[in-house]
């Protein structure tokens, strides 16, 4: 195949020495079609080098198979004259195109070795790769054996506490972990390690935050304010008596004036009044905290929040 190949090359220099000896240039339409190395190579120029004059031939067509081989067979490529030039057709100057000089600096000998290293390189390479890809995937099966079903046991913990504590997930909360349990299962049908740690932790931020809400229920027996942040109309009721104080702390508690919060609930108040709505868990905040300064709100209002105008 390679001796035909060369056979043309041959062919086609003395087709062009011909034409440029009749001073005119080898009509494209006339140029011989020689396929190698996933192009097809064409002469285009005849050049003066260090070498002596040599006819450049150019590889047109995807140069992907080309540039491999040339990654992983360089010198024997090389040898046989192949390298990179500059196109310098119009339009295309400065575009590096894949490029044979002729006649090659070898013998036929060499140049068939040249072409057999090359696609043997790029075989062995695809093998390679090949081989790496699977035990990639055979160590992914492995892992997701051993811990797909802790992953899995993650996501379903952050369904449960969706559903039976649904109280407790603020908006945004609830909105990335609805985000989480959409996305797509990984090796084994079970949850990529990433999703599984996010469901994992967003549980985790959660229950944190009702651990110390019943923190603060056990220091004050007499107010559950968990339960009644539960109670329908509460949380809006409340939200607005926070934010009649917070209009109240203009001086941000820094002066003693009955008026607005104290000292230990002014920052918090500020920050659950700058809030647009209160979770259950930011509702039994805001109770406790305007429980201390009840008595500035009008009865009516004490009667939505606390259950009585008493209150």
């Amino acid at each position: 195949m390679l001796s035909l190949l060369l056979l043309l090359i041959g062919l086609a220099i003395v087709l062009a020495q011909a034409y440029a000896s009749a001073g005119r240039p080898l009509p494209v339409a006339e140029a011989i079609p020689v396929s190698a190395l996933g192009l097809a190579w064409r002469p285009t120029r005849e050049v003066k080098t260090r070498f002596g004059d040599k006819m450049l031939w150019l590889g047109f067509g995807d140069p992907a198979v080309f540039k491999r081989a040339y990654a992983l067979a360089r010198q024997p490529l090389r040898d046989a004259g192949y390298s990179w030039a500059d196109d310098r057709t119009e339009g295309r100057e400065g575009v590096w195109t894949p490029c044979c000089w002729e006649p090659v600096p070898s013998d036929e000998a060499a140049a068939e070795r040249a072409i057999a290293a090359a696609e043997a390189a790029v075989v062995a390479d695809d093998e390679a790769t090949a081989r790496a890809q699977e035990r990639l995937r055979q160590r992914e099966i492995e892992e997701a054996e051993a811990n797909g079903p802790g992953r899995q046991a993650d996501i379903d913990a952050l369904r449960v506490s969706l559903d039976v504590l649904f109280w407790a997930w603020p908006k945004a909360k609830r909105e990335l972990a609805i985000a989480v349990l959409q996305n797509p299962v990984g090796v084994g049908g079970f949850p990529y390690p990433d999703v599984a740690h996010m469901a994992r932790q967003l549980v985790r931020q959660v229950d944190k935050a009702i651990a110390k809400v019943r923190e603060r229920i056990a220091k004050d027996p007499a107010h559950d304010w968990l339960a009644r942040a539960q109670e329908p109309g509460v949380l809006q009721a409340v939200h607005l008596g926070v934010k009649l104080l917070c209009g109240y702390d203009e001086d941000r508690a820094s002066i003693r004036n009955d008026s607005g919060w104290g000292k230990s609930h002014s920052h918090v108040g500020h920050v659950l009044g700058a809030l647009p709505t209160l979770s259950v868990i930011e509702g039994s905040q805001a109770l406790s905290a305007v429980w201390r300064h009840r008595r500035q709100l009008r009865p009516e209002l004490r009667a939505e929040i606390f259950g009585s105008a008493e209150a």
